[in-house]
């Protein structure tokens, strides 16, 4: 039904109406029954509405249509009524919260109607603040977020005393990462305004200007105010988190677990501060008041893995695997920790026999078996295998990367180079293969070959830090090209931090460059990193140490070097001897 509206329906409505309702009402009353043709819904006579309609009974009949509209529960939502509905609400005076009523509806509703909708209706009531702010919040759900912030922009240009409209805005930028601008706009508002949402706002503005301090004391007086706050509590406790304030955060995140938010993201951030201030068994206690779910035990039991509590871990898994349920990847942890912790081939082997052999996680139990056996000193049993795998896997480059290594041991690396190469001719930007090739390529003296092979890996994966390091040492070895060399290593070293090796290749490259001081800051950090390290580190700090005519440093770096039984034992001895 798209026009006829029961008298009956008015009049059970008048109870609920706005009094423009009840005027409406006696304006239908008034007309003549013979205006126009008659029609029937469920045996009620009906008729359209007049052109001779008072404006009253107009107002009453498009409120009666939308009221008619939103009263249809799980209908499908026709475009036509809705369009019906909105011709008739923009040629009333119907007041602006209808149309508020409408796009609340049609949100409940998750229909991209509701966008079309607001903007019918700012044209009708382009000052209404709640119609504004419920479209600009509209928009930015829809990830229309800069649209949003210059509707508000030009309401508060029309309006510059109205706090609401900033205070709104404000909350826009700080969605749009424009922390700077909500900042500034949010200091400027008067104290009257700034209520706890405004506080914590501004939180998360300062949080994202990396001002976490002034941030946390937002959001305790915000909390303050509002002790139930559980948006400023969870980023208050985040913020804590980030800091390493594990007791800070640990006595938040209980607060949030009081008030029954979000329990269980809220019981992972406890076990998670559990397990960084080394205290896996508080971490069980909050496990337990957690869902009884096979997901959440195998999340704890990744958690308790990844902060090495190996043994809490097997036993959750455990736990786990006894459920006819339990998904394939349980065994999959199951026998990587048998093997890895314990060498326990033969229940690691157990572990995997367990995995579905046609479901989508036998191809990496057969990678974990494979390398399970060949680590065991079973090369010959464990190429056998890759190979079945590689036949069987045809799609997975891993298979041929493995194969590729496992010969490598066999000293069978003509087979691995054509093996490697065979990947790549299907995979030729894989990053794994790649980096094997250049690897491979090293270790039988073909550096040129080497060098290529690495620079191709960069190309396709910039950000690969063992590629970077390779390329700049060999460019500093070779004092080629000495500036990007040291760019190269430089950005390794901030890929993967602290590793001695990457650390030694950037201060090497710096003294092949003659910038000395810093080569000597930077292998000084080299030997402070690690337990164990490389004789060739040793060798080249004693380099560096008499370049700078330091003496006493070289010839301990020196017989550091010698300790290690080196083969190149008697240069260094020669260098020793000049100090």
């Amino acid at each position: 039904m798209k026009c006829g509206h029961s008298l009956l329906l008015c009049a059970a409505l008048m109870g609920g109406m706005a009094p423009f309702a009840l005027l409406g009402c006696g304006g239908c009353a008034n007309q003549n029954s013979a205006a126009s043709s008659e029609r029937t819904l469920a045996g009620v006579e009906t008729r359209p509405p007049a052109t001779t309609l008072s404006a009253e009974a107009q107002d009453t009949y498009a409120y009666l249509v939308l009221m008619q509209l939103m009263g249809r529960g799980e209908e499908t939502l026709s475009v036509e009524d809705l369009r019906e509905a909105v011709a008739l609400l923009k040629s009333s005076r119907v007041p602006s919260s209808a149309w508020l009523d409408g796009a609340v509806w049609l949100l409940g509703r998750r229909s991209d109607l509701v966008v079309p909708f607001l903007e019918d209706a700012l044209t009708v009531h382009p000052d209404d603040l709640s119609l504004t702010m419920l479209y600009a919040e509209t928009l930015a759900d829809r990830k229309m977020t800069q649209k949003a912030v210059g509707l508000m922009q030009n309401y508060i240009a029309r309006h510059p005393a109205e706090s609401d409209a900033q205070v709104e805005l404000a909350l826009l930028l700080v969605k749009d990462g424009r922390f700077n601008e909500a900042d500034a706009l949010l200091n400027s508002l008067p104290e009257k305004a700034r209520t706890p949402l405004v506080d914590y706002s501004h939180a998360r503005a300062l949080s994202g200007m990396g001002r976490k301090d002034e941030a946390i004391v937002k959001l305790k007086r915000a909390i303050k105010e509002m002790p139930e706050f559980v948006e400023a509590l969870a980023e208050l406790a985040f913020l804590h988190e980030q800091r390493g304030e594990w007791k800070e955060a640990r006595d938040v995140y209980e607060r949030l677990a009081g008030l029954n938010f979000s329990p269980e993201e809220v019981t992972l951030r406890l076990i998670n501060i559990a397990l960084q201030l080394n205290q896996p068994d508080k971490a069980l206690k909050y496990m337990h008041n957690g869902p009884d779910s096979l997901a959440f035990k195998l999340t704890v039991a990744r958690m308790f893995m990844d902060s090495r509590h190996y043994l809490q871990a097997e036993s959750l898994l455990r736990q786990v695997a006894d459920d006819p349920a339990a998904p394939p990847e349980v065994f999959l942890l199951l026998a990587d920790l048998a093997y890895q912790q314990r060498r326990d081939v033969s229940q690691a082997l157990s572990w995997l026999n367990r995995v579905p052999a046609d479901g989508n996680a036998a191809p990496r139990g057969a990678l974990l078996r494979v390398q399970i056996i060949a680590e065991s000193g079973k090369n010959e049993d464990a190429l056998r295998l890759v190979q079945e795998g590689r036949r069987h896997y045809a799609d997975m480059p891993e298979f041929y990367s493995l194969e590729a290594r496992i010969l490598v041991r066999l000293e069978r690396k003509q087979e691995a180079l054509a093996i490697i190469r065979e990947g790549l001719k299907t995979w030729p930007a894989d990053e794994d293969l790649s980096f094997l090739l250049g690897s491979l390529l090293d270790d039988m003296g073909d550096r040129d070959g080497a060098l290529a092979a690495m620079e191709t890996l960069l190309a396709n994966h910039p950000d690969n830090a063992q590629a970077l390091n390779y390329v700049g040492y060999s460019l500093a070895e070779r004092g080629r090209d000495l500036e990007r060399a040291i760019s190269l290593l430089r950005k390794a070293d901030g890929l993967s931090p602290n590793q001695s090796y990457i650390i030694d290749s950037l201060a090497w490259a710096l003294y092949k460059a003659g910038q000395l001081p810093e080569a000597l800051e930077q292998i000084r950090r080299a030997v402070r990193t690690g337990e164990v390290i490389d004789p060739a580190i040793w060798e080249h700090y004693g380099d560096i140490a008499a370049a700078m005519n330091l003496r006493e440093e070289a010839r301990t770096a020196y017989q550091k070097a010698l300790d290690y039984k080196p083969a190149n034992a008697d240069v260094l001895r020669q260098r020793l001897s000049t100090l």
